[in-house]
């Protein structure tokens, strides 16, 4: 679900419109190649906040709106893998289904995530950036604190 632009900038403002919105949504699909239907959160990001509100997060929901998956980041390879997983599970009163919970570690892609700022524009990169040094003293004075 596309549910809004993360890092705004210039060249692809946060959406003004619900039409802005559904163009960005659009946009994302051609530039990536994505040939699955892609639903287009509310101009109000309803179901975003719903879920976590959080950025780039995964959900697989079943029959009825029971939780099959969640990830707090977003890896295809990883999603297509329970679904198949999913699709190879036998249906009877035998098996029955169990919570889990792991730590998964994605490898990070700082070339790929900043052609994507860039692609957005200057404020874009310089709002990252800020935020970033902002991050790091919180976590510098975190540190300080426990010492």
């Amino acid at each position: 679900m596309y549910t809004r632009e993360a890092h705004p900038g210039e060249n692809l403002p946060a959406h003004a419109t619900f039409e802005d919105k559904l163009a960005a949504a659009a946009r994302l699909r051609d530039e990536l190649g994505i040939s699955r239907p892609i639903l287009v959160d509310d101009f109000e990001g309803t179901v975003h906040l719903a879920y976590g509100g959080l950025p780039n997060m995964s959900w697989v929901l079943g029959r009825g709106g029971l939780i099959l998956y969640k990830a707090m980041w977003t890896s295809a390879a990883r999603i297509g893998d329970f679904l198949e997983r999913v699709q190879a599970q036998p249906l009877d009163l035998r098996h029955a289904p169990f919570h889990t919970e792991q730590l998964e570690i994605r490898r990070r892609d700082g070339q790929a995530f900043t052609r994507g700022l860039e692609r957005n524009g200057p404020r874009a990169v310089a709002e990252f950036a800020r935020a970033e040094e902002l991050w790091s003293q919180r976590a510098r004075t975190a540190r300080s604190r426990r010492s």
